[in-house]
């Protein structure tokens, strides 16, 4: 029971002002993949060099993966190697460092949509479509924890200003770390997981459906 409550409680520590400060990130993720989208179709770059690129930054395990082997492959990259490196940059003290995981993220499918838009934009637009659920919940998902990782980013950043006042500022970073995972592994870790299993199941029955 005390674990439920805890759980409870740190879900209220995930308030308004953290999912406002999420939604602005995925909206900056949703520009960013709009206008990569556009430009990539209004060069009209050459499709063999780009299906080449998108070859070599995805793995051999994820592009031979399939089924649960794939879940994992996904949860693994996104749910762990991602938010690793998005928590390392935040212990760097320069503002928004942790934003350029979901740039990257948001930027490689606008060049692959802008990419089947202009090889065969009726199929294209199915591919898209089938696309978005697992986009939206693993973008938001890293945007949420770029949000929370704001706060740790402010701490991290004042302890280095303030570096002699090490008892006070070691007891806020410490719990600010603490409270940061605690959100990572409830909220963030779990739509992460959804997310997988809607890019392995759900989109390929999306597409199907959209035939």
């Amino acid at each position: 029971m005390n674990l439920l409550n805890e759980v409870a409680a740190i879900h209220k520590k995930v308030n308004k002002v953290i999912f406002k400060r999420a939604a602005k990130f995925f909206t900056l993720a949703a520009i960013i993949t709009i206008a990569a989208t556009v430009i990539t179709y209004v060069i009209n770059p050459d499709l063999k060099s780009v299906a080449e690129s998108f070859k070599v930054n995805s793995s051999d395990q994820l592009r031979e993966s399939t089924g649960m082997k794939k879940v994992w492959t996904y949860v693994a990259n996104n749910g762990f190697v991602v938010p690793l490196q998005m928590f390392v940059f935040t212990l760097i003290p320069v503002q928004f460092l942790y934003l350029v995981n979901i740039i990257s993220t948001a930027t490689l499918p606008g060049i692959l949509f802008g990419v089947i838009l202009q090889a065969d934009s009726r199929n294209g637009m199915k591919i898209i479509a089938s696309t978005i659920p697992h986009f939206v919940l693993e973008v938001f998902a890293f945007c949420l924890w770029a949000a929370v990782l704001f706060k740790l980013s402010q701490v991290v950043r004042s302890k280095i200003k303030y570096w002699f006042k090490k008892n006070e500022e070691e007891v806020v970073f410490v719990d600010t770390v603490y409270k940061t995972l605690k959100v990572y592994l409830t909220v963030v870790l779990p739509m992460i997981i959804v997310a997988a299993f809607v890019e392995t199941y759900v989109a390929d029955l999306i597409y199907y459906l959209l035939q």
